[in-house]
């Protein structure tokens, strides 16, 4: 439970309105997820429940770099604030929560019933508590965006533990198309930071969203990311999610399929090393029939790292004719190396398609030999071995200079791992 000085300090921040004072007492009953929780079994925030925390996060006054990949508009989150570099381009709008449902009536029925989540989520009131009025963009209709949009969300803290909260809302009309490009970093902190941010998606007919999600955060960083999609009939979208660095990273990823004909892509590479862990939770949710999900996760665990993964698909009653699978695979690098693993698969249809299976092994001993006998060093090895493990996930990023980048990160991250 949270220590009362916590509880005091919240109740009478000035900050939040009335509207999220019912958001705010889910998180005060429940506090920060224990492993007590099933959810949260390995991958507790205990500890945080005694921390001192600052909840009102100063500005950033640093300049940070746009990143080189192909854009048509950046957008910047610094400890929590929003802005547009650039101008908008056509087909493309942005307007706060309350003005966006007072314009758009069949996105305010959407959102009104949006669904509860599936599991036990506190930290997801408390993002809602502090994010009433959240930035929501608008891809309209028919309208195909050929250049990305990167949003850079900059974490930084003061003399003090710091809470920084976050929310963007995307919204595709029928037949629109996108790439959205999300870069989770930090500058140096002085003191522990904790990001918990929150992506909420709504994809209408026939539209087509791609997801590129950059994690790449210094040593005393902790994120949850919670990114839930709700797709109609005939929309796709393909997912993918870099988590390379943060001493603690926990994604929440929910896909709601509420429409025939969907396609969902969930590809996820997770490389945590020395001191980190990193959790994915994914929930695939077949509400409605002949849809599909491929899901394809796989980690490089070095050093102590800690990796969790626990997927989830529901195929309901209704949704026959549904093609779901979903695959975990797992490299330990180091013999200090845990990976816990828990593919659930729940079927209520008799008409379906589904698989799900996780393995989690270390580099072949064989292999190694092999390559150490016609010359190569036994670092450089181990590095090609583990790289072409990955190279499956990396090669689905149609972007060539974001593939670049990422692989450039992840080969680094991968050698600094035999130095240590």
């Amino acid at each position: 439970m949270l220590h009362n000085d916590t509880i005091n300090t919240l109740i009478h921040l000035p900050e939040l309105s009335g509207a999220s004072s019912e958001s705010l007492a889910h998180f005060i009953d429940k506090g920060f997820p224990t492993n007590k929780w099933e959810e949260w079994k390995y991958a507790s925030l205990k500890s945080f429940n005694e921390v001192a925390w600052s909840w009102t996060p100063t500005s950033i006054q640093n300049s940070v770099a746009v990143p080189e990949f192909q854009q048509s508009l950046s957008i910047q989150t610094l400890n929590g604030q929003s802005s547009i570099l650039g101008n908008l381009p056509n087909g493309l709008t942005c307007v706060p929560l309350n003005q966006f449902l007072n314009q758009n009536a069949d996105f305010k029925r959407l959102y009104e019933k949006r669904n509860p989540l599936l599991d036990q989520n506190s930290l997801y009131h408390l993002n809602d508590a502090f994010n009433q009025n959240p930035l929501v963009f608008c891809v309209k209709k028919d309208t195909i965006l050929d250049a990305s949009v990167v949003h850079q969300f900059i974490l930084k803290a003061q003399e003090a533990p710091t809470v920084i909260q976050g929310k963007i809302i995307l919204y595709l009309e029928e037949g629109a198309k996108m790439t959205w490009i999300e870069q989770q970093a930090s500058l140096a902190s002085e003191s522990l930071v904790f990001s918990n941010y929150a992506l909420e998606i709504w994809l209408s007919e026939q539209a087509h969203l791609t997801l590129y999600k950059d994690q790449d955060l210094g040593q005393g960083i902790s994120l949850v990311d919670h990114t839930f999609i709700y797709q109609a009939a005939n929309s796709q979208v393909d997912m993918f999610t870099f988590s390379i660095n943060g001493t603690f990273v926990r994604n929440n990823l929910h896909f709601y399929i509420e429409g025939p004909q969907v396609v969902s892509n969930l590809n996820g590479l997770y490389v945590p090393g020395e001191g980190q862990l990193m959790d994915n939770h994914s929930v695939v949710d077949h509400r409605m029939p002949h849809s599909e999900s491929n899901e394809l996760y796989k980690g490089v665990l070095l050093g102590n790292a800690t990796g969790v993964f626990n997927g989830k698909i529901f195929v309901r009653k209704d949704a026959q004719k549904t093609n779901a699978f979903q695959s975990c695979k797992n490299v330990l690098a180091s013999d200090r190396a845990t990976m816990n693993t828990k593919p659930q698969l729940e079927i209520w249809a008799d008409d379906v398609k589904c698989s799900h299976g996780t393995t989690t092994g270390q580099l072949s001993e064989e292999a190694l030999f092999y390559m150490r006998s016609r010359g190569i060093s036994a670092d450089a090895a181990r590095t090609l071995l583990l790289l072409a493990f990955v190279q499956q996930v990396i090669d689905k990023v149609e972007i060539t200079s974001l593939r670049e980048y990422l692989s450039s990160k992840i080969i680094h991250k991968i050698e600094q791992s035999w130095e240590a």
